[in-house]
């Protein structure tokens, strides 16, 4: 790993959470990890960010929202 960003849960990421939730059918939890992602990708332009997940709904949906992703577990 290059780098592992931190983002706090803020306002911004609990409006994200709320756009993907309803746009992708996922659980409150994934909608807010999913939310922190996004705002930490448009807050420092990082477009090849890669959201790090396990199961099959959410790197789904993170894939569905521009991101490459990667489950450590394969």
């Amino acid at each position: 790993m290059k780098r592992l960003i931190e983002q706090p849960v803020n306002p911004q990421v609990l409006e994200a959470a709320n756009i993907v939730i309803d746009r992708h059918y996922l659980r409150a939890l994934d909608a807010v990890q999913l939310g922190c992602a996004i705002v930490a990708r448009d807050t420092l332009a990082a477009p090849e960010m890669r959201f790090i997940a396990f199961g099959r709904i959410t790197p789904q949906r993170a894939r569905a929202e521009g991101f490459d992703t990667w489950n450590p577990c394969n």
